[in-house]
């Protein structure tokens, strides 16, 4: 029985020996294969990258077509795809590259894979939006029906690298299905649909205000503040008073984006959402009336200065920063108060944002008020050990007078 034993056991050692020997030897051959392969695939580029970029430049390169034709799926096959693709990148040569992708037969064999699993199907979904295959579109479309995520999400990819507006059209009336069904990642909507560029802002308009999704509204209004296009500045507006808090937050980044520095658009509008009972659209209402300087907000402004949420109340110091001296009065009154958070908030803000620099340079000015206020504030900076600039000044300022005040305030405790 134990001899018994001993050679089951040594059958079995010999058996996993020589299974771990045939996996080793396995992976040694793939590694020289595919070593070999790579470096015939290096060789085929090296041979047809300066044929190609030379006949493109001389304008024939559809006439020698023949010369880069390859069988699907060989080594010069493939070297030829990776240079077309490189090339197709550059301006000049995107049309013609185009066309030889189609008329090299990549698009038709890339095409047939659509009908394959659904690796092969994705990669070739992929492989069409990098040929920026116009006439692939509605093939690619198809799959926007598709049940699995990555599939729509590597289609949504290609339709907005080709940027036909088809493609947008197809994206946009699945859109509510998609969303509702959560087969699609937000991110993926508001990244790639961006790319469809400013041409695109009708048809999003159009979707937006047909929808009844606050997400769906949402997203379209975060693709629109990407787009730099004023015509989405009413569509905004809409949507201030929208009973979805991340509609309104959204509406309000659109406005900050495509109003700023614009004296058309009524800040008065925005009021009411400096005090929303929601912290991230008081917040944003913060930086868009700051990006307004929309000077009848300053007061309350100023109250969000003592928000319960650091954010909101880093917001409002920075919005009020951009008032320049208007708001000396009001940073005076909130670092005078006893709450140790959004005082050290303020201080944070006056130095990230450089409204520091305002003060230390206030402390030359012929205004005593200015003057005397700057120098107050600095005092309290001082005290809350928020001194980096005025040493930074102190060893390479300019104005001795300035220096003389940053030496006292620096060299005396503040009482505050």
């Amino acid at each position: 029985m134990n001899i018994d034993l001993r050679l089951l056991l040594i059958v079995i050692i010999l058996s996993i020996l020589l299974l771990l020997y045939f996996l080793i030897s396995l992976a040694v051959f793939r590694r020289v294969s595919h070593a070999r392969k790579y470096k015939e695939l290096d060789k085929q580029k090296d041979i047809y990258n300066g044929k190609i970029s030379g006949a493109l430049r001389s304008g024939q390169i559809l006439q020698g077509i023949a010369e880069f034709s390859a069988p699907p799926g060989s080594v010069k096959w493939q070297a030829i795809e990776a240079i077309l693709l490189n090339l197709i990148q550059e301006k000049e040569y995107k049309d013609d590259v185009k066309k030889l992708f189609g008329r090299l037969g990549y698009v038709s064999f890339y095409e047939k894979q659509l009908r394959r699993n659904i690796i092969v199907r994705s990669s070739a979904i992929d492989k069409l939006g990098k040929m920026l295959s116009d006439a692939s579109v509605a093939r690619i479309a198809e799959h926007l029906k598709d049940n699995n995520p990555e599939v729509i999400a590597v289609s949504i990819r290609a339709l907005s690298r080709i940027g036909n507006l088809k493609g947008l059209k197809s994206i946009l009336e699945l859109l509510p299905h998609l969303v509702e069904n959560e087969l699609v990642a937000r991110k993926t909507i508001e990244t790639f649909l961006v790319n469809f560029g400013r041409d695109a802002a009708p048809l999003y308009l159009e979707c937006g205000r047909k929808s009844a999704n606050p997400r769906i509204i949402a997203y379209i209004l975060e693709i629109l503040s990407n787009l730099d296009d004023k015509r989405a500045l009413p569509f905004a507006g809409e949507n201030l008073k929208s009973t979805e808090p991340e509609v309104r937050s959204k509406a309000l980044k659109a406005i900050g984006k495509l109003a700023s520095g614009s004296k058309d658009f009524d800040g008065n509008l925005l009021m009411p959402l400096l005090e929303d009972p929601v912290w991230f659209v008081r917040l944003q209402a913060a930086k868009v009336l700051g990006k307004l300087l929309y000077e009848k907000s300053i007061d309350t402004l100023a109250g969000l200065l003592l928000d319960d949420k650091w954010q909101v109340r880093n917001a409002a110091a920075t919005a009020l920063t951009k008032f320049g001296d208007i708001s000396l009065d009001i940073f005076l009154k909130a670092l005078r108060y006893n709450d140790q958070y959004a005082r050290e908030s303020i201080c944070e803000e006056l130095e990230r944002t450089n409204y520091v620099y305002r003060l230390i340079e206030n402390l030359a000015s012929d205004n005593r008020e200015i003057y005397s206020k700057s120098r107050e504030i600095l005092n309290i900076m001082h005290s809350m050990n928020f001194v980096t600039p005025m040493a930074e000044y102190l060893r390479e300022g300019s104005s001795d007078k300035i220096i003389n005040d940053l030496g006292l305030i620096l060299g005396e405790r503040a009482k505050t």
